[in-house]
């Protein structure tokens, strides 16, 4: 695994001083997965995890396949719908 880092960085030196394991090939893989649309259960069964929430944790960590479920589902990005505490909710809390 090594030797085969070492000459991919040869040719892609985008590749140099990056962690590359059997692990980070499991995980691109997932991710690749995920992203193409495949559902949790097919691809905790590709990867053989013992429960679905292993592979749940993929998607958590993707925060652009997240902020692209969230354009699916029609919420939008406006920041102005944050909530904005009143000067009493900020008395109060200084306050404390």
């Amino acid at each position: 695994m090594r030797r085969a880092a070492s000459q991919a960085g040869s040719t892609r030196p985008s590749l140099e001083g990056k962690p590359i394991s059997p692990h980070i090939f499991r995980h691109s893989l997932a991710m690749k997965l995920l992203r193409s649309g495949v559902d949790h259960l097919t691809i905790q069964a590709w990867l053989g995890h013992a429960q679905v929430a292993t592979t749940h944790r993929y998607a958590a960590a993707d925060v652009e396949m997240m902020r692209r479920g969230l354009e699916k589902a029609g919420v939008s990005g406006d920041r102005s719908a944050r909530f904005r505490p009143n000067d009493t909710i900020l008395q109060l809390l200084a306050n404390i």
